[in-house]
């Protein structure tokens, strides 16, 4: 597990910028459990936010990973950096700029998807479910065969002056007798 604190505003050396790396990578995993549905995500209004700000997120790593090729150039040029195994650093730094260039486009189609995903949504809101229907969350679970007893539970329990449950007005001028027995005990 990573260390969930707020990090400093600016790096200040290594450990806080792995820090920021680290929490990066937590707050997606957060994001894929909180995304499952209820009770994290709800409302539309949401699923608008998060494909916002993950549109921003790609649209920044496409500069980290501008900086981070230019870091490793500045080092070459500074002969600051050496490899493990005695290889040819210019042709190592120089695959992994390739890769990183690849990797560029990838991000800006996917920040433009996510923007265009949360443009297309706009529009769209919750409204209050229909009274009878049943929603099938029930707490933080989604049980399909619970939707019927969820439908019959918006129902009960009634109040006594809902209109189904008096007795209609006799249709003669006299009022029907009432039985006032009591049914399942000895005197029924």
């Amino acid at each position: 597990m990573t260390d969930e604190t707020k990090a400093p505003p600016t790096a200040r050396n290594d450990e806080d910028t792995t820090r920021l790396a680290a929490n990066l990578y937590e707050h997606v995993r957060q994001l894929n459990h909180a995304s499952v549905g209820p009770p994290s995500l709800t409302l539309p209004a949401t699923a608008y936010t998060i494909l916002g700000n993950l549109s921003a997120a790609v649209y920044g790593l496409d500069q980290l990973l501008e900086q981070i090729n230019r870091f490793f150039l500045r080092e070459l040029r500074a002969d600051r950096l050496g490899h493990d195994h005695g290889e040819d650093l210019a042709a190592v730094l120089s695959r992994h700029g390739r890769a990183l260039a690849e990797a560029r486009p990838h991000l800006q189609a996917l920040c433009s998807a996510l923007s265009d995903a949360q443009s297309t949504i706009n529009a769209v809101h919750s409204r209050p479910t229909r009274r009878g229907a049943a929603s099938p969350a029930i707490g933080d679970k989604t049980y399909e065969a619970d939707a019927g007893v969820r439908a019959a539970a918006n129902d009960f329990p009634r109040p006594i002056t809902d209109p189904t449950l008096l007795i209609p007005p006799a249709v003669s001028g006299q009022n029907a007798p009432l039985d006032n027995r009591r049914a399942n005990t000895q005197e029924a």
